[in-house]
């Protein structure tokens, strides 16, 4: 049985990401739809600590996502 992670952007992350070119938004779009279907999200996804309200971060290409856990298979993405 596949889990389905969710990621849902803030206001500020989402006007971030619409600034991008289309490229790179396509590339962070496509990584996202990935990751909904991970099994192992925790592998994937580096803990952070010390930084409220930021649970994690992942590496895409030479951009830092940063998000927060909100459940077990939600995240908010709070910057890129």
């Amino acid at each position: 049985m596949s889990t389905v992670n969710t990621f849902v952007f803030t206001k500020f992350a989402r006007k971030k990401f619409l600034r991008f070119e289309k490229a790179i938004q396509e590339r962070i779009r496509e990584k996202f739809l990935e990751l909904t279907c991970h099994d192992q999200i925790d592998a994937v996804l580096k803990v952070l600590t010390n930084v409220d309200p930021a649970t994690h971060r992942i590496r895409i290409g030479q951009y830092r996502v940063i998000v927060q856990r909100i459940s077990e298979q939600e995240f908010l993405i709070l910057d890129i």
